[in-house]
């Protein structure tokens, strides 16, 4: 009972970390300022980012908490490929994507190197919105023989949408947003309320760049299949975090947010147990 417990826990914060590991930032904004924020891969030139997060997980199980430290990272390369109907076309490539889990004395260590080097073409409006993932849905992994994912659910919010409107320092916007993961073995729902703030221009490896500080708080709902049933997650969401946009080149410079969840998780034998975690994620130019 003991080993199939373990393995319920394990396999729920796979789930957990997949998805907000790919919990990003979506913006919108009403009111006219000075400056038109736009993505701007149009050219033959390619940018290379890496993404990496750190989740700290407890769930409080037969009155003791069981504490689990995550570690991911996804390296790819995005490189513009014109503009078609008004929507930038981008080749990605992945460069590398793994994990490390350390849980209860069972430690994990995952590289997905079947993917390393494949490609896919997304499309998205230059304002980052309508993103279609059509070929990343096909592009599949295992983690631990437990869960199973694909590079959609990794890429759907990773680049921000922009706001429609122009923008200043001190300019400020309220965005509600709906963020849904579905893959073999999980659904899941975010909804998320975002608050942000144009706080200043910096310049920032080199390039001239707008500073976006936002605030998040929200709820995430959603079940996962694992070999001994259902699990089943509610929990409350807050982070606060920042990003560097390059005004000029309109590419994401930087990406640093701390998320918080508060909720609690029912496992395949019915019972409901407490569930807390903490990540820190950084989304970086190389």
């Amino acid at each position: 009972m003991k080993k199939t417990n373990t393995t319920i826990l394990i396999s729920l914060i796979l789930a957990i970390s997949l998805a907000m590991a790919g919990c990003s930032k979506k913006l919108t904004s009403t009111g006219s300022a000075d400056r038109s924020l736009e993505y701007g891969f149009t050219g033959n030139e390619s940018f290379s980012y890496m993404q990496s997060s750190k989740m700290i997980q407890s769930i409080v199980y037969m009155g003791q908490e069981v504490n689990t430290s995550v570690n991911s990272n996804m390296g790819f390369t995005a490189r513009g490929k014109g503009i078609v109907n008004g929507d930038l076309i981008l080749e990605i490539t992945v460069d590398t994507l793994g994990m490390t889990l350390n849980s209860m004395g069972t430690n994990m260590k995952e590289d997905i190197s079947s993917l390393k080097g494949k490609s896919f073409i997304m499309t998205m409006s230059t304002r980052g919105a309508d993103k279609d993932l059509d070929e990343a849905e096909s592009m599949t992994y295992s983690l631990a023989g437990l869960q199973t994912s694909n590079l959609k659910a990794s890429f759907a919010t990773i680049f921000p949408k922009l706001p429609k409107e122009n923008v200043m320092i001190g300019y400020t916007w309220q965005d509600t947003d709906t963020v849904n993961i579905n893959t073999e073995t999980e659904n899941a729902e975010m909804i998320l309320i975002t608050n942000s703030t144009v706080e200043a221009r910096e310049e920032v490896k080199g390039y001239d760049c707008y500073r976006i500080s936002y605030q998040v708080s929200g709820t995430r709902d959603g079940s996962s299949q694992t070999p001994q049933g259902l699990i089943v997650t509610n929990a409350d969401v807050s982070g606060t975090g920042y990003y560097y946009f390059a005004v000029k080149e309109g590419i994401i410079v930087s990406d640093y947010s701390e998320v918080k969840t508060d909720g609690d998780l029912v496992i395949p034998t019915g019972e409901s147990l407490p569930m807390y975690m903490t990540a820190t994620m950084e989304f970086n130019l190389l």
